[in-house]
């Protein structure tokens, strides 16, 4: 097949470094790979991530081509406007197989809305065209400031259909959003695991030092509960003795109040790195003795740092929410969704505790991992859907064609017959999807 990969692919992206390695992988199986770079601008400034398949950006391409000169277009997804401004061009070009990194993209839409200058009656007409007149209150609520919590606009307003619903095929994550895409998705939709390449970090137990090291890995923001955390360290004295690190990009306001709830509980060993290197990063995860990858509300299809965790071989404490909840039980240390810092606290202490379980457990997340999580086994999922969603282009054209045409004749979407001829069509082209 020749692909189109549309994906962010400057170096900050993390989602770049994933569609590095699988357009690498796709590329082996004997597929023609381009890479099509979809942020909002073009940043000569910017490094992008290494690779010797070809690059375009989507300003200086003209998009009316992905549709004669491709067999799939895989449109990358995530939460994030100036990383993915251009997938809303190229998902008006061509018939797209869209990968949904974040099952909650609120922000993405309302960087779209602001890009284009669009008011709060856009807003509510796009919410009302997704979810229907009943969720006018839940978009009156967020766009005047009502409804702030995350967590509560994800339950009402993830926004994951108003894009799901213009793919022809979908990739989800994990299982809990994959509803989400089948409701609207008029073609195949399938689930696996986040790719996440293996880095240089040693796998198994750090060297001697004299004290264990819990980290804290991602963007330091309030989902991350990285406060509570500080208060289950702050509550025990075998805690208090191990060191506390954050690796990754935070704010001055977020790292003042963590300093302050450190000061707070008493605990001194917090050590605030803020955004690093690869190589630096690889360092930490060398250092690390336990690794902390909570997430409340869990916004994302899945997680690369529970990822990178257990990769590294190094116990990882996660929420039972999300993704987090379908890792397998006994490879991670799962606490309660509505992270309760008591029970945080206990399975931080019984981990510090026990070096044989954090050795044991680190190494069978990390062999799980390398057989689950790597760029070859995504490359193959990409393609098992890819080539599905090509051979089910004929069943939906048909589908479209009778569609408009019952819909002329009056037939209402909630007509028994509906269903019938659904059944039919499907009888009629089983050999196609097998």
């Amino acid at each position: 097949m020749k692909i189109c990969w549309v994906t962010p692919f400057v170096l900050r992206s993390s989602i770049g470094r994933v569609s590095a390695e699988v357009a690498r992988q796709l590329a082996a199986r004997g597929h023609q790979v381009e890479i099509l770079r979809c942020e909002d601008k073009d940043d000569p400034a910017e490094p992008l991530h290494p690779t010797v398949l070809p690059i375009r950006h989507w300003r200086t391409y003209d998009l009316h081509r992905l549709r004669t000169e491709f067999d799939v277009v895989v449109v990358n997804i995530g939460d994030n406007y100036p990383f993915h401004a251009g997938v809303f061009h190229v998902l008006d070009a061509a018939p797209c197989l869209g990968i949904f990194h974040d099952f909650y993209i609120y922000n993405l839409f309302s960087g779209w809305l602001h890009h284009h200058g669009l008011d709060y009656r856009r807003h509510d007409a796009e919410v009302v065209a997704t979810y229907g007149e009943a969720a006018r209150p839940h978009a009156v609520a967020v766009r005047s400031g009502q409804m702030l919590d995350m967590g509560e606009i994800a339950r009402h307003l993830p926004m994951t259909e108003w894009l799901a619903g213009r793919c022809e095929a979908a990739l989800a994550h994990a299982r809990f959003y994959a509803p989400k895409l089948e409701a609207v998705v008029p073609g195949p939709v399938a689930v696996t695991p986040l790719c996440c390449p293996d880095r240089a970090t040693p796998p198994g137990p750090p060297k001697a030092k004299p004290q264990l090291t819990l980290t804290t890995v991602g963007v330091m923001n309030p989902n991350k509960r990285v406060a509570d955390v500080i208060r289950a360290i702050g509550g025990s004295d075998s805690l208090k003795a191990c060191l506390y690190r954050l690796v990754g990009p935070i704010s001055d306001e977020e790292r003042a109040k963590l300093e302050g709830v450190a000061a707070e509980v008493g605990f001194a060993n917090l050590v605030v790195d803020g955004a690093v290197e690869d190589e630096t990063l690889d360092r930490r995860l060398d250092e690390a003795d336990i690794m902390v990858a909570l997430r409340k509300p869990v916004l994302e299809g899945a997680s690369g740092s529970a990822c990178e965790g257990m990769l590294s071989g190094r116990p990882t404490v996660v929420a039972r929410a999300g993704f987090y909840g379908e890792l397998p039980d006994d490879l991670v240390f799962k606490i309660d969704g509505e992270i309760v810092v008591d029970e945080l606290r206990a399975v931080l202490e019984r981990l510090v505790a026990d070096e044989a379980l954090r050795r044991e457990t680190g190494r069978a997340a990390r062999a799980w991992a390398l057989e689950n999580l790597n760029a070859a086994r995504y490359a193959e999922a990409v393609e098992t859907l890819a080539q599905a969603q090509v051979t089910s282009r004929p069943l939906l054209a048909v589908g479209r064609r009778l569609g408009g045409e019952l819909r002329a004749m009056g037939l209402a979407d909630g007509d028994p017959a509906t269903a019938r001829i659904g059944a039919t069509l499907q009888k009629l082209f089983a050999p196609l999807d097998a």
